[in-house]
């Protein structure tokens, strides 16, 4: 008997012969990307990949698809020196990840959704998807969930952050007791520096490095093992609510290929003056 939670929505555990199958009748995937990094002194390296693999999984369930098994590595950002961090340059991972991502859609999975959180993939996933559709006119899309989930948790719980998260995408994987959150201690996340906020404020981009260990994600006393299911419900509830994403991305490549076959730049019909 199969007792692998999430078995169908896994593409890992499909054959090859179950991928065709799939193929047959369906051309959406998703694609999750992770990071590899540190998480204060006691959330899993892979949080990132971890809550966007699981988030994936979720997704694949309610849209009746699969999710291919994440990208663990990528650029991290703040963390880069900090012990188990793998530090990948911005651009490798824009290369590497998008040559993923074109695979899969040479593959057959012409529906092709990036689920990443982890927050340089915002600025790295933009420019992937944008270099796709320059060079091919294929459209891959990027999904964040982590506002979503974040706010949701934050009504549930009392209180948010990647732990809280990680605890219910580590049950939702089958992997509860891999993270203990149990803490005496609370500190809140923070700028290494009070010069980044004042930045910001002005506009002003520049990066930065982690000082001390509770930067990244704070620490949270209140949270317990046994609040795991819990977070995996809130995860399963803020997944429904992306329902009708297959749908709106079927119409919305349908109308750009149509766009690009029509090239109305071409016809000297098409200026206002």
């Amino acid at each position: 008997m199969n007792t692998i939670r999430h078995r169908n929505a896994r593409f890992d555990l499909l054959s090859s012969k179950e991928a065709a199958e799939y193929l047959k009748g369906n051309d959406l995937a998703i694609l999750p990307v992770g990071c590899f990094e540190m998480h204060g002194p006691r959330m899993p390296l892979a949080t990132d990949a971890y809550e966007d693999w699981a988030f994936g999984i979720l997704l694949a369930e309610q849209w009746k698809c699969v999710c291919f098994p994440p990208i663990f590595y990528s650029y991290p950002g703040a963390s880069a020196p900090w012990p188990g961090t793998i530090a990948i340059d911005p651009e490798i991972t824009i290369a590497y990840v998008k040559a993923v991502a074109m695979a899969a859609v040479k593959g057959g999975f012409k529906r092709l959704v990036l689920c990443a959180s982890h927050g340089p993939m915002g600025f790295l996933a933009q420019s992937i998807i944008r270099s796709i559709h320059l060079e091919t006119g294929h459209l891959v899309v990027h999904l964040n969930p982590y506002p979503k989930v974040q706010e949701a948790l934050k009504k549930e719980f009392g209180f948010n952050g990647e732990d809280v998260e990680v605890l219910g995408a580590l049950h939702v994987l089958g992997l509860d007791g891999a993270f203990d959150p149990t803490l005496q201690v609370e500190k809140s996340m923070e700028f290494p520096s009070s010069e980044i906020a004042g930045l910001k404020a002005q506009g002003i981009s520049a990066p930065w490095t982690f000082s001390q260990d509770h930067q990244h994600t704070g620490l949270n006393p209140r949270l317990k093992p046994e609040d795991a299911a819990r977070a995996a419900e809130v995860l399963q509830r803020i997944a429904r609510e992306y329902t009708d994403v297959p749908e709106l991305l079927a119409s919305y490549q349908g109308k750009m290929k149509q766009l690009y076959e029509d090239k109305p730049w071409d016809s000297p019909e098409i200026w206002s003056v």
